[in-house]
């Protein structure tokens, strides 16, 4: 997963310049619902319960050698991180588990030599178990020379195994969490049995370019993308237990999508277009983004709304042009200001767009594969109103800001000094 769009990284970093709106601090900020889990800037893991704006540090010893790593979220309040500590040569990670996100985790795993790219939470407990949760996270492993997936069992005596190995490595959970459906080594595209251990169908299928799949989260339907038959573009497909169903054909570049979380809708863009949202069951556009260069995006849970990144910048103010190796070798740019969010609602067609940011390098990060995390890391609130992020302000300070996208010409608040943020399910 960190090797694909490392050119896109270096063009969105290289572009971004001071924004034009700054965000506010909210002394008087409403009251939210859910929790949001951020790292703060001195890497420390800390939860904001946001009805009363009650602040828990969940760790408190981060340092140079020490560094806490990702809030992630389960639809049943638990909240893992991740550590990555430095012992003499050695690089360990380390897993942590909050049973209730409020009080300190406990350790489940920890690793010689390997580094945390992600982690996804399965969306149901274990099978015919109590207070059973499955996670699954993907590390560099030295030892393998590759990514892996180690799927860790949180119960009362936490179990973990290696159950994959490949690079790229992208999966997506079935709604029963009893499967996933693996995209590895740009080639494969598998499903693979929580319960046996085993992967028990390979997909018979030239695969296009894209990197996460994306598993229905309501039945047994699996979204990918399939080479078309000239050679050089992707087809959007959807297979179900029935039938295969081609919404789009041939696009051009790298495919990315995402259902909503009701499974009625796919959003997709390739990254150069405009964001556009089909309905599952007629295969009909049904909201477009007025503009294109789409960098994100990310449904709302009520699946009415989507909020999608792009460059503030005019169309076509800028070209890239790529030397031999694949690295940026020129960037023209003209009156850029950063990211921008925008809101496009799917029932009106209505478009908000909003002021400009600079990311910072977690928010980045989760830009980047926002396909992949779109799936496990909630950047909206529960009632499908507030957006958090990660921002870095003119005076080089790093914060978590959240936006109101219910006003046409919202400013964000300031939360906390933080680096990247996640909202909780509920």
């Amino acid at each position: 997963m960190i090797r694909i769009y490392r050119a896109f990284l270096v063009l969105l970093s290289g572009l971004l310049l001071p924004f034009s709106l700054v965000a506010q601090d909210a002394n008087n900020l409403p009251a939210l619902p859910g929790h949001i889990a951020y790292i703060g800037t001195d890497q420390n893991v800390y939860t904001v319960r946001l009805a009363d704006d009650q602040m828990t540090p969940l760790t408190t010893d981060a340092s140079s050698s020490r560094v806490y790593r990702w809030p992630t979220w389960s639809t049943d309040g638990r909240l893992a991180y991740f550590a990555t500590a430095q012992n003499g040569p050695q690089l360990i990670t380390e897993v942590y588990v909050s049973r209730d996100g409020t009080t300190p985790g406990q350790s489940v795993y920890g690793g010689e030599n390997e580094v945390f790219n992600y982690a996804s939470w399965s969306p149901q407990n274990c099978p015919e178990r109590e207070n059973c949760r499955d996670l699954a996270v993907l590390l560099s492993s030295a030892e393998a020379d590759n990514l892996i997936v180690e799927l860790i069992r949180d119960q009362q005596a936490p179990t973990n195994e290696t159950i994959g190995v490949g690079t790229p490595f992208y999966f997506s959970w079935s709604p029963d969490g009893s499967h996933m459906l693996w995209h590895r080594n740009n080639q494969q595209l598998e499903v693979y049995d929580v319960a046996t251990n085993a992967i028990t169908e390979t997909l018979p299928i030239i695969l296009g370019a894209f990197q996460a799949p994306g598993w229905s989260p309501v039945d047994d339907r699996l979204l990918f993308g399939t080479l078309n038959a000239d050679g050089e573009t992707t087809d959007l497909t959807i297979i179900g237990s029935t039938e295969r169903q081609t919404l789009v054909s041939r696009l051009s570049g790298i495919a990315a999508f995402s259902w909503s979380p009701n499974g009625n809708y796919v959003a997709y863009t390739n990254r150069e277009g405009p964001l556009l949202v089909i309905d599952t069951a007629t295969g009909q556009v049904i909201a477009r983004s007025p503009g294109s260069g789409i960098l994100a995006f990310f449904w709302s849970p009520d699946s009415r709304q989507l909020a999608y990144v792009t460059l503030a910048t005019p169309p076509s103010s800028f070209n890239v042009r790529m030397n031999s190796t694949g690295k940026v070798a020129a960037i023209n740019y003209q009156d850029t200001t950063g990211a921008a969010w925008a809101v496009l609602d799917v029932v009106t067609g209505s478009d908000r767009r909003y002021g400009a940011f600079i990311p910072t390098e977690a928010m980045f990060y989760l830009l980047v594969y926002f396909d992949q995390f779109a799936q496990s890391h909630r950047v909206w609130s529960p009632d499908s109103r507030y957006l958090v992020y990660a921002e870095t302000t003119p005076d080089d300070k790093a914060i978590i800001s959240i936006l109101d996208t219910s006003l046409p010409n919202s400013v964000p608040f300031s939360l906390a000094d933080g680096v990247i943020g996640v909202w909780s399910f509920d």
